[in-house]
């Protein structure tokens, strides 16, 4: 028996060392080994149970087994209850002493669930089981009792009251279920710094599990992975403040799983025992990117236009103050252009704001795609943008930039497939010339694009540059040349060719008109070389082809011979494979023969291409289709490139007749052209004659086809159809003058 009782003593005097609440488990096992080291000294002193009577034994095991809150219950084989301890803690109504002696039996009205327990310890079963005493959990030791004869003599069951271990294991689980559904990121470290848990904040937040982090701790030192800049100073500051407050905050780069390094807020606490000894760490993480995200994006909102992306009206100034500084420094140029689009207000009106928003867009993303990338584009507000470029070496600098900003404008905004023609005019203002500081150049800025506007828009206007205070030479642009088409703003003008020797009118030349919104009437020598170099004369052409086709057919229809029209054509109509058939179609359409149409090529294009034209010529030729070498004589060049040209007329420099008046030598020119024609069998046109003298002249030197004022200006069809009659009978001297309208 010694060896137990020093078991027993040695487990008490650790009991008397070790503080209960940090070891209540182990404490209450090592109490209850204390009493059963006592009943099996008990069993193996006496070959059979019997009941003891109280006494200081008895108590001395009662009170122990009340400390420990532990009942042991024995029995015999027949199920008569033999010993009972600790009894009264449960029940104070029912003394140990009537149970003792009594059928385990008497127990199974008020403790049903314990009796079936005690039924199969009784069958020779052994385990371990739960039931409840008065409210309270206590867990079951059911075993056997053997005799010193090596036989049972009944059973045993060691009731423990586990009530305060469920508590604190009740309390221990919602802790650790609170921190693992806790939105804030969570990490335990024990007093050595190990690492022992994550929540799944923590993983969501970095990507990291705590396995990820072991194994990154064990090859690359603890827990570099995660901290973005490990720094044995900053770990230091942080233990020596938690040493001295026991805690720690403050904002932490990390990084996560992914590599993308983010900022933290970190909250580091310790954790200390009942006897104020550390036991852990506790980390809290709290993700401040999307806090910072939202104040980029709060910032970005208050600097930037919401429908276009660009900056505001707010950065536009902040940047041009700043750039007015870096131009005073560097003493450079710095220049402000002041974008105003043109008629937005209808644009909005007529297709609905939704419209006018994706054409703002737009614009902003063509603007973007011809400045520099060292220039801002701003919206200033509503269809009002601003560009500021620096570092400007020269005025021509300047127009360059201005040229650009209105080539946005140049193709058509196409939006779900209805397109959409915009111009826009541009006020340019240059630091420091036009002013030193912010306000000046802005309101230069503004008065310059309404000086752009007043000049006609679609252009650009400087106040300080005496080159570029108008519009831009650039007149036009393709923009407005598509509009005019859609909006039916071309015209067509016919001034008669008029017979000398029969005295009457045989045909007409159709004139391209522009009848702008703004600028008036525009012949075409102000607008084609943009329509060429934009690819728009195609267009163009096939509209006057069809209009001069269908024209004639009606004064055919009519009984007015006009035997033919002729009409002008560039280059880009003579390159174009398919421009003979359209020809052919319109002639076709409109039951026309192909004899009533002339085409007019100017010499210039003709010496600068007569390769490309003379192949042209002569295929139309083939079909019976007339043309004319315009403006001949006005290059000066030998006109031996017309032996193998085969048109028909020539067509005199219109400036040869205006020196009819003068010397002999401007008439014997005339004569010597006139002379080439008859040579080569051209008929030779006359342009340009506007007085009574001017015909005679041409009349004595053999020249029989005019036309010019004397005969009529260029007029409308209907002008010409009333006209028509009263040209081809009397003398142009004796001519109706209210049937000559101005020029149209």
């Amino acid at each position: 028996m010694a060896p137990a009782f020093v078991s027993v003593a040695l487990g008490l005097h650790f009991l008397a060392l070790t503080p209960l609440a940090d070891n209540i488990l182990l404490y209450l096992l090592l109490a209850l080994s204390f009493v059963l080291g006592y009943f099996v000294l008990l069993a193996r002193a006496r070959p059979s149970i019997a009941i003891v009577e109280p006494g200081g034994i008895e108590r001395s095991l009662e009170d122990i087994a009340n400390i420990c809150k532990v009942v042991v219950w024995q029995a015999d084989s027949k199920g008569l209850l033999t010993q009972l301890i600790g009894w009264q803690d449960i029940n104070q109504e029912i003394a140990t002493a009537d149970l003792l002696g009594r059928d385990i039996a008497v127990l199974k009205d008020d403790y049903p669930e314990f009796y079936a327990l005690l039924l199969r310890a009784q069958a020779g079963e052994e385990f371990v089981a739960y039931s409840d005493f008065a409210m309270q959990p206590y867990q079951h030791s059911c075993s056997s009792l053997v005799g010193v004869d090596g036989q049972v003599d009944g059973f045993q069951c060691i009731s423990l009251d586990v009530g305060e271990d469920q508590r604190l294991y009740n309390r221990l689980a919602f802790t650790e279920q609170l921190i693992a559904t806790s939105a804030k990121a969570v990490v335990i470290f024990n007093r050595d710094r190990e690492l022992l848990s994550v929540n799944q904040a923590f993983t969501r937040m970095t990507g990291f599990s705590r396995q990820d982090l072991l194994a990154q701790a064990t090859r690359d030192g603890k827990h570099s992975g995660l901290i973005a800049y490990p720094d044995r100073a900053f770990f230091r500051r942080v233990f020596q403040a938690l040493k001295q407050h026991g805690q720690w905050t403050g904002e932490v780069a990390l990084r996560r799983q992914s590599g993308e390094q983010f900022a933290a807020n970190v909250s580091l606490s310790t954790i200390r025992g009942n006897g104020g000894s550390l036991t852990h760490y506790a980390v809290f993480f709290s993700d401040l990117s999307y806090m910072k995200r939202s104040h980029e994006e709060l910032r970005y909102l208050a600097t930037h236009d919401n429908l276009t992306d660009l900056p505001n009206r707010r950065l536009l100034l902040d940047r041009l103050g700043q750039g007015i500084q870096r131009a005073k420094r560097s003493h450079r140029q710095l220049a402000v252009f002041f974008i105003d689009l043109d008629n937005f207000k209808l644009i909005n009106d007529t297709l609905g704001h939704h419209f006018g928003d994706d054409l703002l867009k737009e614009i902003a993303r063509r603007l973007l795609t011809v400045v520099r990338q060292s220039d801002t584009v701003a919206r200033l507000a509503g269809d009002e943008f601003t560009v500021i470029a620096e570092n400007i070496s020269d005025l021509g600098e300047v127009r360059a930039i201005a040229e650009k900003i209105l080539s946005c404008f140049e193709k058509p905004f196409v939006f779900s497939e209805q397109h959409l023609e915009a111009t826009a005019s541009v006020g340019i203002a240059v630091y420091p010339d036009d002013g030193a500081d912010l306000d000046s150049l802005m309101r230069q800025a503004d008065a310059a694009m309404y000086k752009a506007k007043a000049a006609g828009r679609n252009g650009y206007y400087s106040l300080h540059d005496d080159e570029s205070s108008r519009v831009s030479a650039r007149q036009f642009y393709p923009s407005e040349l598509r509009l005019a088409l859609k909006r039916q703003q071309m015209s067509l003008a016919y001034q008669p060719l008029f017979d000398i020797q029969q005295r009457r009118v045989v045909g007409c030349e159709c004139l391209l008109r522009w009848n702008h919104h703004a600028r008036g009437s525009i012949k075409p020598g102000d607008f084609m070389l943009v329509s060429e170099e934009a690819g728009i004369t195609s267009a163009i052409g096939a509209w006057t082809l069809h209009e001069v086709c269908r024209q004639l057919r009606s004064w055919h229809l009519q009984g007015m011979d006009v035997a033919y029209a002729s009409i002008n054509i560039e280059m880009s109509q003579i390159a174009d494979p398919a421009y003979p058939e359209l020809i052919l179609d319109a002639l076709h359409q409109h039951k026309l023969e192909a004899s009533n149409l002339m085409f007019e090529i100017s010499e210039p294009l003709v010496l600068a291409n007569l390769t490309e034209v003379t192949q042209f010529v002569r295929t139309l030729q083939q079909m019976g289709i007339r043309f004319c070498v315009d403006a001949f004589g006005s290059s000066g060049k030998n006109a031996n490139y017309l032996k193998n040209l085969p048109v028909e007329a020539l067509k005199l420099d219109h400036r040869l007749l205006m020196r009819v008046n003068g010397t002999r030598q401007h008439i014997d020119l005339i004569q010597a052209l006139t002379g080439i024609g008859d040579i080569l069998d051209k008929t030779v046109i006359a342009v340009g004659v506007e007085r009574v003298r001017q015909e005679e002249v041409l009349a004595e030197i053999g020249c029989h086809f005019a036309q010019g004022f004397l005969y009529g200006k260029p007029m409308s069809a209907e002008y010409f159809g009333k006209a028509y009659q009263q040209l081809a009978a009397s003398p142009p001297s004796r001519l109706n003058q209210s049937l000559v309208p101005a020029d149209c």
